[in-house]
């Protein structure tokens, strides 16, 4: 007969059940892969069961043509060499005693566990990843309006103020052009209207600056705030910096109030820890693992350094559990963090949003089916495993149960901030360059400033440039008085006649009729 012939043959003869091998199979209940029916006690050894292993198994018995019982293990446990004398517990040890020929089951290969049983090639590679409960949000606090910023900007900005307020101070009061006789906030350019009729004795005809110290102040916070200020810089020295000032304030409080609606109206949970090293560093939070699983052979036999030092603080507490559905609720119900395969975590969180996984997937293994030693069945079946794997099966079935289950929520990667999210120095860390910049090129100005009206006076006036610069510099500096500043004295010379009356009043008092 021709090969193809042999092929429709086998196809269409139909073997007797009698007729086929048969195989004893362990299982652990473990959600989503071995679970009980929700009619399970009204059906059959074999019909009561369901999951994601159950549907592979049964692919197999079809496509390879053999029988098979399923039984749950008796002790509820996957398979530990716990005393290391080769008396195996869990599913390895029933198939060792001859209690099963198989064990289909979320069942880790690794080193130890080969030795003991045959195992076919993985139909899941997996690694251990954390499971942790999702906060509850953090509601908003009496200072939320704070959050926007970060505390190193905030500590900036107040840095920034006191820096400006003092170089505003400095540049106005050195720089000559600040100074004005009798300055006004409404008569910025011009002396006060009432210093036209008053008398020598009220003198009010003197050199001021509106920039004093508290005046300074209020010019910083109010142009920041947005509030106004009723006099303005007029010097090229104190408008550079006003100008910087402003631009730097626009942009932080363009950036505060974008970030504010966010951050005031929307809440998210804080997570305090974001990978496995994390985890090892803290002691606030307990964490473990299933007593005997391979998860926990993982960390008792690794040797990376945060390995041994989660390995030391669990075996001497009361961290493991019996199975993965004892893990999760006490993850949801104390603060706990739960060290399980990330396919079987992949699961918890697809149906339960109160869960998410923390960190990346550490490690990389795989789901075997275990048989017993040179089986003959061992080969056959990992032939198969990967055919489905080829042909996308594995993949079919997994997306069946993880997630057209009742699945809560629609996928692992929740949308779980780990802290509030506020602009950092890096994000606006140009802007106080550029201020510094601003205050750096505004003291030079002042600077030139000086020094050319000091030229000026003294070219003028004949005097030494060094003594007028000096004699600037004091009078900047308040060591001088204003009423012996060569302005003030040469305005009283002009306002005064010889009678003591100034030039623009009469003898009697009245005011002199001028043309133009």
């Amino acid at each position: 007969m021709s090969g193809d012939s042999k092929a429709q043959l086998q196809r269409n003869v139909q073997v007797s059940d009698e007729l086929k091998p048969h195989f004893r199979v362990t299982t652990i209940m473990e959600r989503p892969y071995v679970m009980l029916k929700k009619n399970h006690y009204e059906l059959d050894s074999n019909s009561k069961f369901e999951g994601f292993c159950i549907d592979l198994l049964a692919e197999l018995s079809k496509d390879l043509g053999f029988t098979y019982t399923i039984h749950a293990v008796k002790d509820g446990k996957y398979g530990n060499d716990k005393y290391g004398n080769g008396s195996w517990d869990g599913m390895i040890g029933e198939i060792l005693r001859g209690e099963a020929e198989m064990a289909v089951a979320p069942l880790t290969v690794n080193y130890r566990r080969s030795e003991a049983v045959d195992f076919t090639k993985p139909f899941l590679s997996l690694g251990i990843s954390i499971l942790y409960k999702v906060p509850d949000d953090q509601q908003p606090d009496l200072f939320s309006f704070l959050n926007p910023l970060s505390w190193q900007i905030w500590t900036a900005i107040a840095t920034s103020i006191i820096t400006v307020t003092l170089g505003m101070y400095f540049v106005a009061n050195v720089t000559p052009y600040e100074w004005n006789l009798n300055f006004s906030c409404c008569t910025a350019h011009e002396p006060h209207p009432a210093a036209a009729f008053a008398t020598n004795q009220e003198a009010p005809i003197v050199m001021s600056n509106n920039y004093s110290f508290w005046n300074t102040v209020w010019y910083v916070l109010s142009t920041m705030l947005k509030g106004g200020c009723d006099f303005g810089p007029r010097a090229v020295s104190t408008r550079l910096l006003g100008g910087t000032w402003w631009v730097f304030y626009l942009v932080i409080i363009s950036a505060y109030t974008a970030n504010l609606a966010a951050v005031l109206t929307v809440s998210r949970p804080y997570i305090p820890i974001k990978n496995l090293d994390d985890l090892a560093n803290q002691t606030s939070i307990s964490y473990g693992t299933i007593r005997g699983g391979s998860t926990m052979q993982f960390f008792q036999e690794s040797r990376i350094a945060a390995h041994v030092k989660m390995w030391e603080y669990m075996k001497d507490k009361d961290v493991f559990v019996t199975s993965n559905g004892k893990g999760v609720e006490r993850a949801l119900s104390m603060n706990y963090a739960y060290l399980m395969e990330s396919t079987s975590l992949e699961y918890e969180t697809s149906q339960n949003c109160n869960l998410t996984q923390i960190g990346g997937v550490l490690g990389s293994k795989g789901y075997g089916i275990a048989l017993a030693k040179k089986s003959d069945w061992t080969d056959r079946i990992s032939r198969q495993i990967l055919l489905y794997a080829k042909r996308g099966i594995i993949e079919m079935k997994k997306t069946k149960w993880w997630r057209s289950k009742g699945a809560a929520c629609a996928s692992t990667a929740s949308a779980v901030k780990h802290d509030r999210f506020a602009l950092s120095m890096y994000n606006v860390a140009g802007l106080f360059i550029t201020l510094g910049v601003g205050i750096v090129l505004a003291a030079i100005v002042v600077i030139f400033e000086l020094i050319y009206r000091c030229h000026h006076i003294s070219k003028k006036e004949g005097k030494p440039f060094l003594d007028e610069l000096l004699y600037e510099l004091k009078f900047a500096m308040n060591m001088n008085s204003l009423s012996n500043h060569r302005s003030r004295q040469k305005m009283s010379m002009c306002m005064n006649n010889g009678n003591g009356k100034p030039n623009h009043l009469n003898e009697n008092g009245h005011l002199k009729k001028t043309t133009i």
